[in-house]
């Protein structure tokens, strides 16, 4: 069965007749499926050659059709995604739909694609798929731009149940999900096995627009990787054309120079703790020999008489910190020397002259001449010893 449509072009206002429908597929009364199979709305290729994709219109009649013919509709998508426009004419369709409507994502579904995914009552992707979310683009008026975020946004959170600061951080980056992840992160109901083959659309625009899509993504990450190497290439000093092998070899080389230097610097540390060791040796045996000097020098002193037992100490701490000082100051002390007396017992001084007493015990001195007996032991002690041990200790 044929469905006519009549669509006036946007672009070059020419009504065109359509006699065959354009989208659905397989047509059954209980299914049908409708295909979004190529980009959403207009486009300019890389040439600067139009590119007419899905038409948000054409879509929209072509289900209001299924509507009255099918219990079911399923929407395949495989999408680069487009024109915002168009894709609010697609989920407008889709949501208000009188039959139910299941979304099924057959291999791309980004941009704009992808929030039309998420109108399915229930979110089909194939093993296989890939879904992508990124902020809309085109022209310089921030304010419009920003405000059809926020639609697309609202409907993330109305039909999945997201975070709004979750989708906006996920467009923000321009974020590409995996089935798998797709699944985790709740965007999709089921995961089709991979088994299931895709139905294609024919003809070179779908498979075209894919190209483009993932070319543009190829080259975008090129042009960074191309950036980066540039910026590698001149911290190595090579052409910025450098092969990945002179690229390589020029990191070993730095990794080599970095061993190198680890390796040599790990023994200049070995050598300045050794040095440091016998620095640290050196100043114990010097300070050891200091300390030695100082005793031996104040010993002395001590022994001439020039420095007294009680002194010693503070006089050591002060050789600590200048001993030439100290032996300066200790050279110029004047000793007074007792000149010892020599008490000849056979020459002994009384009125009548001199008297030898060789003979006399220390207790005829204790009798006789106590005095005398008193100048002995002060002036001759040894006498005086030798004395008292005769009578005493015998």
């Amino acid at each position: 069965m044929l469905l006519q449509v009549t669509i006036k072009n946007k672009y070059n206002n020419n009504i065109c007749i359509m006699n065959n429908f354009k989208y659905i597929k397989n047509i059954s009364s209980q299914e049908a499926d409708i295909l979004l199979y190529n980009q959403i709305g207009f486009d300019v290729d890389a040439n600067g050659n139009p590119v007419w994709g899905i038409d948000g219109e054409a879509f929209a009649h072509e289900m209001k059709y299924l509507e009255e013919r099918t219990e079911k509709i399923n929407v395949r998508i495989n999408s680069i995604g487009g024109s915002v426009i168009d894709g609010y004419s697609i989920i407008s369709s889709i949501l208000n739909s009188k039959v139910i409507v299941d979304t099924h994502i057959d291999g791309l579904a980004a941009s704009i694609a992808g929030v039309i995914a998420m109108m399915g009552q229930t979110i089909y992707m194939k093993s296989y798929g890939t879904l992508m979310l990124h902020n809309p683009s085109g022209g310089d008026n921030k304010e419009v731009l920003d405000l059809v975020k926020k639609t697309l946004v609202t409907i993330f959170k109305e039909r999945r149940a997201f975070k709004e600061e979750d989708i906006n951080e996920m467009m923000d980056s321009e974020t590409w999900i995996d089935s798998d992840t797709a699944k985790q992160k709740g965007f999709v109901d089921f995961v089709v096995s991979s088994e299931e083959k895709i139905n294609v659309s024919k003809g070179e625009s779908s498979l075209y627009n894919m190209a483009l899509i993932y070319n543009k993504v190829i080259n975008k990450e090129s042009n960074i990787t191309k950036q980066q190497m540039e910026k590698v290439t001149n911290k190595l000093n090579l052409s910025k054309d450098a092969s990945e092998e002179a690229i390589v070899s020029g990191i070993e080389a730095i990794e080599n120079k970095s061993e190198s230097l680890t390796d040599e610097l790990v023994a200049e540390k070995a050598k300045v703790t050794e040095l440091s060791n016998k620095v640290e040796a050196f100043e114990n045996e010097k300070e050891e020999a200091k300390n030695l000097e100082i005793k031996n020098v104040l010993d002395g002193y001590e022994k001439d008489g020039k420095l007294e037992k009680e002194n010693r100490e503070s006089v050591e701490k002060l050789a600590l910190v200048d001993l030439e000082s100290v032996k300066n100051m200790l050279d110029k002390v004047t000793v007074k020397k007792v000149a010892n007396k020599v008490f000849d017992v056979t020459k002994v001084k009384n009125k009548k002259g001199t008297e030898d007493r060789s003979e006399w015990s220390i207790k005829d001195w204790q009798k006789n001449d106590h005095k005398g007996l008193a100048e002995m032991k002060n002036s001759a002690p040894e006498t005086y010893t030798e004395l008292y041990n005769k009578t005493y200790k015998k």
